[in-house]
């Protein structure tokens, strides 16, 4: 919603690679929202950024931070930065919006929110898809009955690995990245936001090849290994007994699977790709032979990342207590974290459980 009576908030963008543009395709179309700072830990990236679009102060993440005078830090720095330059950013009293994940463990993701109601901050973060038409058109269709109580549903990335099209495709097959921690919290944010938390896990994971060859780029043809399974599979259970298939790959050449299905009483719906923010829903109703398309509305004027960032704006300029964002990224984190045990342990995980043991290390 936006203010009338008050300045737009001053935004600044803590990291400036590819997803940056992205973001800043979406943000400056904003009237609530002007971005007036960039940072990068490779300053030549940060000034050129900012040249290109104008942007007036720049510099290196925590000088950006320390001294400017900003209202919202988008940070959009590898994964291991993030709970760290958050809490910076909540130090020097600016709301924080974060690219997924929103922390490596539950333990410091639920630091980092614990620490924004404490200053009286909101955080929000990535994905941000399930803001988009199709998602909220799936949203209301289940609410509404359209295909009756959900039972079950079925998510899936099933890829050959980013190899094949990215120039230094080693960080996704480190520790804790996979096609689990990469394209997972995507899926996993979806299937939270359409059938609500997920109470219970098991999981199983495999390796196909420890190495792997660059396709593309000046380093074609070279070798890497993989220091992360490759294909993981999980079963969850959510609040509402709905039971989920979850399946991550860089392991499979091709497929005709739906990205995620979710199978009703009475009926069932097919989603698009959680990673993108467009993209039909089709249902299709028991009895019935044709599948349909469900109406989506057009509010959204700027429907790609950096969506979640607005929302957190209106957030903000609502006065509200926090922001559901930050929250369904730590359930992700959460659901992260119960499947690496499931698998790891060759047990089954119960949230309630693993969040019980957190706390109390936490107190």
């Amino acid at each position: 919603m936006t203010s009338r009576h008050q300045p737009p908030l001053r935004c600044a963008i803590i990291g400036c690679g590819q997803v940056a543009q992205e973001y800043l395709t979406t943000l400056q179309h904003a009237a609530d929202l002007t971005v007036v700072a960039c940072a990068d830990i490779d300053l030549s990236a940060a000034k050129s950024f900012a040249e290109r679009h104008g942007i007036p102060e720049v510099g290196a993440p925590g000088d950006i931070l320390a001294t400017t005078n900003i209202d919202v830090a988008v940070i959009l720095t590898p994964p291991a930065t993030h709970v760290d330059l958050a809490h910076d950013a909540l130090d020097a009293g600016a709301h924080v919006y974060v690219e997924k994940p929103l922390g490596l463990t539950a333990a410091e993701s639920e630091r980092l929110l614990r620490a924004a109601s404490d200053k009286g901050l909101l955080v929000g973060a990535a994905p941000d898809t399930v803001l988009a038409p199709s998602a909220r058109a799936a949203h209301h269709a289940l609410a509404t009955g359209a295909v009756g109580t959900p039972v079950a549903a079925d998510a899936a990335l099933l890829a050959p690995g980013p190899e094949s099209w990215h120039p230094t495709p080693q960080p996704f097959y480190a520790s804790g990245a996979g096609p689990l921690g990469d394209m997972g919290p995507y899926y996993l944010a979806m299937l939270t936001y359409l059938l609500g938390p997920i109470e219970y896990v098991e999981a199983s994971a495999t390796s196909t090849r420890s190495e792997r060859t660059i396709r593309t780029g000046p380093h074609a043809g070279d070798i890497f290994r993989t220091d992360t399974p490759t294909h993981v599979v999980a079963f969850l259970r959510s609040r509402s007994q709905a039971l989920i298939t979850v399946t991550t790959s860089f392991d499979i050449a091709a497929t005709a699977r739906p990205h995620l299905e979710i199978y009703g009483t009475d009926g069932s719906l097919v989603l698009p790709d959680p990673n993108f923010h467009d993209g039909s829903v089709r249902y299709r109703r028991r009895g019935e032979q044709t599948w349909q398309e469900l109406p989506q509305d057009d509010a959204v004027a700027s429907a790609g990342r950096g969506l979640g960032v607005l929302d957190l704006v209106d957030s903000i300029r609502n006065d509200a207590s926090e922001c559901p964002s930050g929250h369904r990224a730590h359930h992700v984190v959460e659901v992260i974290e119960a499947i690496e045990f499931a698998r790891t342990s060759g047990h089954p995980a119960e949230l309630r459980l693993l969040r019980e043991e957190r706390c109390a290390g936490l107190r």
